[in-house]
């Protein structure tokens, strides 16, 4: 069973899941940010390399995870899918069944991929533009540059993009695990997809890092 960990954001229960995603408990609503799905062979005509089986694992997981906390609502972050331009596509074909077992709301905000083809009707997801306010949240894709960003509001940004990455362990058992990124005014999601490059973060007087290392969620301190 994956360890998760509890934290509270703006008066609000987070629960900073172990599969990569961030559930808003007082809004049922689970957040995922850069799902980054495509078949080997659409990415392979983009020129990017992928290996077989990633769109499957991950819509895996998600579904995992839906049967566990039972949401009503999956809200997407940015970069959801490469498509190819045959309709027969296997992953239109796949998630559209996916999306069968799976009969709730999934609304997606903000994408700047420019490999992003219309997400095809099959698949019922809402388009949310590029950013929603969510009671004290304002989810959108990009984070912001600088945590001391002005705004015009008060609200706590859950964003993703950046793909977080922390370097654990030393020697030969050195890996780069996945991370939630909490500053005072925002958080920053890990990439949902398990085939993502990522930006390298350090914890910091005013930045806590989560790491995802063994199923489980922990705080890291570094020296």
């Amino acid at each position: 069973m994956p360890q998760d960990l509890d934290i509270t954001i703006a008066g609000e229960p987070v629960k900073l899941l172990a599969e990569r995603a961030a559930l808003l408990v007082d809004r049922s609503n689970l957040v995922i940010a850069d799902l980054h799905l495509g078949t080997p062979e659409t990415h392979r005509s983009l020129a990017v390399s992928m290996p077989e089986g990633i769109a499957e694992e991950a819509l895996d997981r998600l579904e995992r995870i839906v049967a566990r906390w039972q949401p009503k609502r999956i809200t997407l972050l940015g970069d959801l899918v490469q498509l190819a331009e045959d309709p027969d596509d296997p992953l239109i074909v796949g998630f559209a069944r996916w999306r069968h077992r799976i009969n709730i709301p999934i609304s997606m905000i903000g994408s700047d991929s420019e490999a992003s083809g219309t997400i095809p009707p099959s698949w019922r997801i809402d388009d949310d533009g590029e950013h929603r306010r969510i009671g004290p949240f304002e989810l959108r894709h990009h984070p912001r540059a600088d945590d001391g960003e002005s705004t015009d509001d008060d609200s706590m940004l859950i964003a993703g993009h950046r793909h977080p990455v922390i370097p654990l362990g030393s020697g030969s058992k050195r890996t780069l695990a996945h991370a939630f990124v909490l500053e005072p005014h925002q958080l920053i999601l890990p990439a949902f997809t398990p085939y993502a490059r990522g930006i390298r973060v350090r914890s910091g007087t005013s930045r806590s890092i989560y790491a995802i290392a063994n199923g489980s969620v922990s705080e890291i301190h570094e020296d």
